[in-house]
């Protein structure tokens, strides 16, 4: 082809150059066309930057317009290139418009889309108005350098299968306002490096099924302000070096089958000291203050369902 020439030119006056004018031919460049060649080259293989590239021998069909160039096709339009295509818009924006089709891309090698050259911030903006599907089959790698926001209006299911490893570096903070249902079926293993402050402005319900180990190496301090309620259904083993107990008011203590207390000194300063037996319980020789001290431990025991100290209580005091 390169010794074939046909030529339609449309020049701005008749002596305009060949770089003023529009033109559709089959031909080669001719020597004073050689400021519009643009030197485009087309990748051959996977590799966009390969050394190996496809380069135009300025052969062939040649179109050039210094004007506005328009195509117009009322039926299919196919385009079918055999050793690659390279597309380069200089000034100005590059739009493709399917309004009533699917506009489709599929490349064997991969597909690779960037915003923005030489440092000009840019944005890549997908939009759609029903739904966004992304399968990956292989490896996946998401980077952020600056501010990322996420907006979900509806339900999330996140799966995961396999190793999870996440890094915070920084100050994160979580707001949830509604039930949170957290299922964990497996062995976790935590590790803290830090200070942890923690508030509730609620009821809090915590059910262990099995052993609990807490291991706290210094100061461990408890306020509760309101009725604290323990319940320990089995031995019940307290171990320390020192133990101090200060009381407002009264305490109250009871044991069904033994006390048992070994001590190297013991020191006590009341006001008032009431003992009594089974046998004066039984026969009703209570003093004023045995009698309080009885109707409290009644009162104790009923709440925890005994009803044998109850009858004790209406024949005692009939």
């Amino acid at each position: 082809m390169p010794n074939a020439y046909t030529r339609v030119v449309v020049p701005e006056t008749p002596c305009s150059p060949f770089t003023k004018s529009s033109y559709l031919r089959l031909g080669s460049y001719s020597g004073e066309e050689a400021g519009i060649v643009t030197g485009l080259t087309t990748a051959v293989g996977d590799d966009p930057a390969a050394v190996n590239k496809q380069e135009s021998d300025n052969a062939g069909i040649l179109a050039f317009t210094n004007r506005d160039f328009q195509a117009n096709v009322e039926g299919a339009a196919l385009l079918k290139i055999g050793r690659g295509q390279t597309t380069e818009v200089t000034n100005g924006n590059s739009q493709l418009n399917v309004p009533k089709g699917t506009y489709e891309i599929s490349a064997e090698n991969g597909v690779s889309i960037s915003a923005g050259a030489n440092g000009t911030p840019a944005d890549i903006i997908l939009t759609a108005s029903n739904r966004v599907k992304l399968i990956n089959n292989g490896h996946k790698l998401e980077k952020t350098v600056g501010n990322s926001e996420k907006e979900t209006m509806g339900h999330t299911k996140e799966l995961f299968q396999g190793t999870k490893f996440t890094c915070m570096i920084g100050a994160a903070t979580t707001l949830t306002m509604a039930t949170n249902v957290c299922m964990f079926y497996g062995e976790a293993f935590t590790f803290k490096l830090s200070r942890e402050c923690s508030f509730n402005l609620s009821d809090m319900s915590s059910i262990t099924i099995g052993n609990k180990l807490d291991v706290v190496e210094g100061s461990d301090t408890k306020q509760v302000i309101g009725s604290s309620t323990k319940h320990v259904f089995g031995p019940d083993f307290k171990s320390a070096d020192s133990a101090t107990k200060i009381l407002r008011t009264s305490d109250f203590k009871i044991a069904p089958v033994e006390d048992f207390k070994s001590v190297g000194r013991d020191m006590k300063i009341c006001k008032t000291s009431v003992s009594i037996t089974e046998e004066e319980l039984r026969k009703g020789q209570l003093n004023a203050e045995q009698h309080k001290l009885f109707a409290r431990r009644a009162e104790i025991m009923s709440s925890t369902g005994n009803e044998e100290v109850i009858q004790k209580q209406l024949i005692n005091f009939m």
